[in-house]
């Protein structure tokens, strides 16, 4: 038996080997979170997603494996300056990922380094339009800006970003000792208005005080006078009904009233009755008797 192998034996090898070397080029198995760019005969033509996919061998290549996941660029420092022309550094944290691997492997050459450069770029665009306060007070609104013009920015590259953080803000010696006064002297500031509002305000407590107390004292003189009045309307009532022997008895009865009140005094060493007082006792006396009198 002739051990050399038939021709048809040969050709079955290498139709085998063959089939073997095209499954083995051909079959791309794609990771999670990855996409590879294929090229047909050196010019893009498709992107192969997570799983298990075919080329054509020895026509197609994958020219580059890209991971879509989430990439991070942190401790971005520069130096900016702010619309106040305050010169000091910043931190950024920047979150990214590649939505097109094909624009972000033909239109760049490192992706890193890009989103690098658009943020410094950016960033001292958006802080140039603001001042130092506004950096370290609402510095939320200024990370939606500066993330709205990275994405702009981003999509000519086929990325996206989805988080930019300013992370630390760190201020010269110089810029912090001028901080510290202007931050002093705003206090004294809110400290004289307050002063001068509670100046204000207590002279007019003291202006309500003051009116209240006269409106209550011209009350008062109102309500002396009406019951003076209420008063002599009675007596003039009683003078009315009565006729004039009252009248005469009331002015005696003061009299009588204001002579005992002089006498009691303790300073009272002589006490000297005018004629028409002595009168009024008779006459006194007189208009009881005749009161009296059935």
């Amino acid at each position: 038996m002739d051990p050399t192998p038939s021709p048809a034996t040969i050709l079955l090898g290498l139709l085998v080997l063959f089939v073997v070397l095209v499954v083995v080029r051909g079959v791309r198995v794609v990771p999670q979170a990855n996409e590879w760019v294929v090229t047909r005969l050196g010019a893009y033509n498709r992107t192969l997603r997570a799983g298990v996919n075919l080329i054509i061998p020895f026509v197609e290549n994958v020219d580059s494996k890209v991971s879509i996941a989430d990439q991070v660029v942190s401790d971005v420092a520069l130096d900016v300056v702010s619309k106040d022309n305050v010169v000091f550094t910043i931190e950024l944290l920047v979150v990214f990922r590649i939505v097109k691997p094909e624009l972000a492997v033909f239109r760049v050459n490192d992706v890193r380094e890009l989103v690098i450069g658009l943020v410094k770029s950016l960033v001292r665009s958006e802080i140039g339009k603001v001042e130092l306060d506004a950096v370290q007070q609402d510095r939320e609104s200024l990370n939606v800006a500066i993330r709205v013009a990275l994405t702009e920015a981003g999509d000519d590259y086929g990325l996206v970003i989805s988080r930019s953080e300013i992370t630390d803000v760190r201020l010269t010696e110089s810029t912090q000792r001028a901080m510290a006064e202007v931050l002093e002297a705003e206090r004294q500031r809110r400290a004289a208005i307050t002063r001068a509002e509670g100046e204000k305000r207590a002279v007019e407590l003291a202006a309500d005080a003051d009116l209240y107390r006269q409106q209550r004292e011209a009350e008062a003189v109102r309500v002396a006078a009406d019951a003076t009045a209420y008063a002599n309307g009675v007596i003039a009532e009683a003078i009315a009904k009565h006729g004039e022997a009252a009248a005469k008895f009331q002015i005696a009865e003061r009299q009588i009233e204001a002579v005992r009140a002089l006498s009691a005094s303790p300073n009272a060493k002589l006490v000297l009755v005018p004629g028409d007082v002595s009168d009024g006792f008779t006459r006194a006396a007189a208009i009881l008797a005749d009161t009296r009198a059935p």
